[in-house]
């Protein structure tokens, strides 16, 4: 037999069909442990089953099920394609349940599960932190332009978390034009420009009566989500160091973040059997469209992928180009001949995509010597 559920929150769709594709049951169970034993009384040992990854909400079905059942993962972009053929004006979680199991029936291929979750989730815990924090930073820098505008304008990136911590203790330009400059050196490590930001808080022109509460209360936050990415950050290298990819930070182009991201998305590279499908993955292979000897011009990327990965190897692309090697040697070159730098952006990650399938199935070959 051949059960396909349709992975809901808190809930499943769950169609189970023989093999003659006669339907032999169909139900819904809550994703609780009473839910769960209701599905196991219409399973075999002989039952296959597969659902569609569906974020988080798939994990506690597929845990319970894979210790004593053949359970697996279909890929989401096989399944919609899959869908066309079948039920293309029709979508509901019942109709979708029949199909996975119609797909599992007719043969096609699943995929493995991805093994490294957590770094998945630091990843995304990170993303979402740097998004906060840089929403947080704006705030600082236009409170920063009413209480002291001279040193909004010395703001700088390098030197933000010193300049946030100074201001934690002394928020306003006449407490820190009372301190030496040895004091106001503690914080930013840097004699010339200690004694520039005394002189410029004893001429400073903000406003001396701006209530402080909130301009307190948003250092506070910053500093804690600076230190919330350097745990993150932490965490990502002592997990990465548990996989065969954690090589790759030697090698230009890599870092924690980005490898993090890559990993955590792609997980085990093996379940990809060539460069090809791992481009397809991330969206990046071109979509075309020909008839007999007309072929369309303008070409596009399908974008149908995975996002994330799509996001970071574009900005993989920008740590390229401020060096000269081969990614940054194809760019320049695709532009001198005339295509536009959207076009040799996307071609130049969608050369990273390949190059990255190459460096991991390489980390594979050399962890198993």
């Amino acid at each position: 037999m051949y059960c396909g559920i349709d992975v809901a929150k808190n809930k499943s769709s769950v169609c189970i069909l023989g093999q003659d594709k006669e339907v032999k049951a169909e139900f819904e169970i809550e994703h609780t442990r009473e839910g769960f034993e209701q599905l196991e009384k219409h399973l075999t040992k002989d039952t296959k089953i597969a659902m569609e990854i569906t974020g988080i909400y798939c994990k506690t079905l597929y845990e319970y099920l894979k210790e004593r059942y053949n359970v697996s993962y279909i890929d989401n972009i096989q399944m919609h394609n899959f869908a066309k053929l079948h039920f293309y004006y029709v979508k509901n979680d019942k109709v979708d349940a029949k199909l996975i199991a119609l797909y599992l029936l007719s043969g096609h291929k699943t995929v493995e599960i991805v093994k490294f979750d957590e770094l998945k989730d630091l990843s995304k815990v990170y993303q979402s932190t740097i998004k906060q924090l840089t929403r947080y930073k704006l705030m600082f820098k236009s409170q920063l332009n009413v209480i002291f505008p001279e040193l909004e304008k010395e703001f700088s990136i390098q030197s933000f978390r010193a300049i946030a911590s100074l201001l934690s203790k002394h928020p306003t330009p006449e407490k820190i034009a009372e301190l030496e400059a040895g004091e106001i050196n503690k914080f930013l490590a840097n004699k010339a420009k200690s004694e520039k930001i005394k002189r410029l808080a004893g001429e400073s022109i903000g406003i001396k009566d701006t209530p402080l509460f909130s301009f307190k209360n948003n250092i506070k936050i910053i500093i804690f989500y600076q230190s919330l990415i350097d745990k993150l950050k932490a965490e990502m290298s002592a997990n990465l160091a548990k996989t065969p990819y954690c090589k790759l930070l030697d090698e230009f182009g890599y870092n924690v973040i980005s490898l993090a991201t890559i990993v955590g998305e792609i997980g085990d590279i093996r379940r990809f059997s060539n460069y090809k499908k791992l481009v397809k993955y991330c969206g990046l292979d071109v979509s075309e469209k020909q008839s007999g000897r007309a072929k369309s011009v303008n070409c596009f990327i399908t974008k149908r992928g995975n996002k994330t990965l799509r996001f970071t190897f574009y900005n993989l692309v920008l740590t390229h180009l401020r060096n000269e090697n081969n990614i940054s040697n194809f760019y320049y070159r695709l532009k001198e001949a005339g295509k536009h730098p959207k076009q040799c952006h996307m071609a130049a990650a969608r050369k990273l995509v390949v190059k990255c399938w190459f460096d991991m199935m390489r980390c594979h070959y050399h962890s198993s010597l």
